[in-house]
């Protein structure tokens, strides 16, 4: 008997006894393993110990008393965690990231080993295009202000110079649009 045991047992599906359970397999897999279980009886062993666990583990389950929370349960934790918002990382939790994240730079880059260079090239040429495109943005941003500024400024100096009250109008709005602003800024830093 023990010459038919140690052939099965190099053959033994373990690793799809919980798949069985769980009806993962497929039919033809599941009637190969089925028959395997009438032949192996450590494999059946072990199904019967894994269906007692979590017969055993449901029926914990079942017996177990939902607790009720209180009314106010979520408001509590809501408000908690509301005032435990700054401050959320220390600087050594910051030191700690940014030092494991150099870490795995460097593995990766030492397990890349020579098609490190090629492949970090081809990343300095998409940066490079990257920060093209970046720099286009910039100057047509820069142009068009500019020339925005240039116009306003020569339609500014013939329309305030050349009266006391158109003057005085500009600076009034000037005056309430910063107003504005800043109301607008201190309303959104106590939101």
């Amino acid at each position: 008997m023990t010459s038919q045991i140690s052939p099965i047992q190099d053959s033994c599906p373990s690793g799809e006894i919980s798949a069985y359970i769980d009806g993962e397999l497929s039919p033809v897999e599941e009637i190969e393993v089925e028959s395997h279980f009438g032949v192996c009886i450590i494999c059946s062993t072990e199904l019967n110990r894994q269906k007692s666990f979590l017969s055993a583990l449901s029926s914990s389950l079942e017996r177990e008393k939902e607790f009720e929370l209180p009314k106010n349960f979520t408001k509590t934790i809501v408000a908690n965690a509301e005032s435990r918002v700054s401050g959320l990382r220390r600087p050594r939790e910051r030191f700690n990231a940014v030092f494991i994240c150099t870490a795995l730079f460097l593995f990766i880059l030492f397990a890349l080993g020579s098609d490190a260079e090629t492949l970090f090239g081809i990343f300095v040429v998409v940066l490079e295009k990257a920060a093209a495109v970046g720099a286009f943005a910039f100057r047509l941003v820069y142009s068009v202000s500019l020339g925005a500024v240039v116009v306003a400024r020569s339609l500014s100096s013939q329309i305030l110079f050349s009266s006391y009250l158109s003057f005085l109008f500009f600076a009034g709005l000037f005056g309430f649009l910063l107003f504005a602003c800043s109301r607008l800024i201190l309303r959104s830093d106590r939101s």
